[in-house]
């Protein structure tokens, strides 16, 4: 009888086998030398990365990286922030949470502007009466301007007729001017920011009117941006 020859194939897989349990008895057995769970940091040092089970003191102000024992990072520590670095830091926070803080305010105050008016037209009386209310407070503020200069173009023709007459101005005149001339300013500033404002009327009754409507579209969802209520 003729002898059956052995298949290539099978002998080549019948290898292969063995050679995977060979290699995974020696994994397992490197893996058991290993201290389970054992973790070093790695840090710089003079511009080089230096590793070891602990940090030394000199290398606390330097990032940080934690590796476990296949060789793994685990866990990055930055480096602590410089004090004008935190400054900085804190200060673009507190920024960010301003605007997201503004942002809250203006949605809640879109809101309110569609609850408070049921339509358009009485959005627009509301701001033509506050309109009102600007303009005359304006007026007011220039005649209230226009009053306190009189008052020290008085005070000053006063000094001015005390030195023609080769005669010292008076303390109390002086403190006067000075006191009116701090009053003029201060009322200057006033009518200029009630000029902003009433010049800015209008426009913010158009924005108003354009969120209140982009509010009763959206199905009562506030828009992104917000004018606060009139």
């Amino acid at each position: 009888m003729e002898a059956r020859r052995p298949n290539p194939e099978l002998r080549r897989l019948a290898t292969a086998a063995g050679l995977a349990a060979a290699l995974g008895v020696a994994l397992s057995a490197q893996a058991q030398t290993k201290p389970a769970g054992k973790t070093v940091r790695c840090w710089t040092e003079h511009g080089q990365t230096v590793c070891g089970d602990a940090m030394p003191a000199s290398a606390t102000d330097s990032a940080q990286r934690e590796i476990n024992a296949s060789g793994v990072t685990i866990k990055t520590i930055p480096r602590p922030l410089t004090p004008t670095e935190q400054a900085t830091k804190d200060a673009a926070d507190k920024a960010a949470a301003d605007r997201a803080a503004a942002q809250a305010s203006q949605a809640r105050q879109q809101m309110a502007l569609a609850s408070t008016y049921p339509s358009e037209d009485a959005l627009r009386k509301a701001y033509a009466e506050r309109s009102q209310g600007v303009h005359a407070s304006l007026v007011a503020a220039q005649s209230s301007l226009a009053s306190h200069r009189l008052e020290l173009s008085r005070s000053l023709l006063r000094a001015a007729n005390s030195e023609l007459q080769g005669k010292p101005v008076a303390k109390s005149l002086n403190d006067t001017i000075a006191q009116q001339a701090a009053t003029v300013s201060g009322a200057y500033a006033d009518l200029q920011h009630k000029r902003a404002d009433y010049a800015a009327m209008d426009g913010e009754l158009q924005q108003a009117l354009q969120q209140y409507r982009d509010y009763k579209q959206n199905g009562g969802i506030a828009p992104a941006a917000a004018t606060p209520q009139p």
